[in-house]
Order: structure tokens, then C-alpha cells, then sequence
């Protein structure tokens, strides 16, 4: 990963190739995410061939990303809490895009939680029981 003079990083992913990432763009994770916690930095890319999937990649190991949803294509009635109601917040969830059986799993139990005004975000886990972490994602 290389800097230019505007303070870009330039991040060499898997699935986009080659981006260039200004430091505004890209969010902090004081925590990692679970089970990669020493990961700490993410930029969030929106493709119009993937839509409504976004990816969330990793800058610290471009080679890592997670497909993510937001929960309430998911759970038309998703309520996270509301700590995450604010308007500052953008809430995610983290899929699997097939099992063995070849179905779509979203983690509505752990979402990725956003924060654009200060650029931080994390992984938290919701303390209610209504929620999976493994919430079959309809198909079609």
C-alpha cells in the first residue's frame, strides 16, 4: 500500500483492482470486527454490478473485504436500538453468500455499525435474543 501527496492510499483489492482511498474515506475500527481484530481500517465501496451489496475492505489487508446488506432489506422491521437511530449512524449487516445448501445468510445479531460523521465504526452485538446471526436471506 502506497501514499501519495494528497495523503491517498492506494489499496490493491481483489475483486476492484487498484483504488486510490483519501483519508476521509476511510473508517476507523478502533476493535476490529470479530474475529479480525487486528484489522482496524475499511473503506466502504459501492458497485453498481453488485448493488445492493456493498463491500467493505479492508485497507490494513486489501485482500479481505465482507459483503454487506443493509438489515432492513432483510427484516423490513430491523430495530438495531436506539443508540443507532441517529442520523449519523449507517448500520450493515454482513453476509455469506452461500452455504452449502446454497442459501445467503445476513448477521442481523452483529451489525456493522457506521458512524460518517466522524468516520469510525464498529461491529456490535445487539443484546436482545430476537435477532440470528446466521437470519436466512430470501431468495429472489
Amino acid at each position: 500500500m502506497e501514499n501519495n501527496e494528497t495523503g491517498a492510499r492506494k489499496v490493491n483489492t481483489l475483486h476492484f483492482g487498484t483504488i486510490m482511498v483519501e483519508p476521509e474515506y476511510i473508517f476507523k475500527f478502533e476493535n476490529g470486527l470479530l474475529g479480525f481484530e487486528m484489522l482496524r481500517e475499511f473503506v466502504l465501496i459501492s458497485d453498481e454490478e453488485t448493488l445492493p451489496f456493498r463491500w467493505l475492505v479492508s485497507v490494513d489487508e486489501p485482500t479481505i473485504s465482507f459483503p454487506l446488506l443493509s438489515p432492513w432489506l432483510i427484516d423490513l422491521s430491523y430495530k438495531p436500538g436506539k443508540q443507532y437511530e441517529e442520523s449519523n449512524f449507517v448500520l450493515f449487516s454482513i453476509v455469506t453468500l452461500e452455504d452449502d445448501a446454497g442459501n445467503m445468510t445476513a448477521n442481523l445479531k452483529a451489525p456493522i455499525v457506521l458512524n460518517i460523521t466522524n468516520q469510525t465504526g464498529e461491529q456490535v452485538i445487539l443484546t436482545n435474543d430476537k435477532y440470528s446471526p446466521m437470519a436466512i436471506i430470501p431468495k429472489g
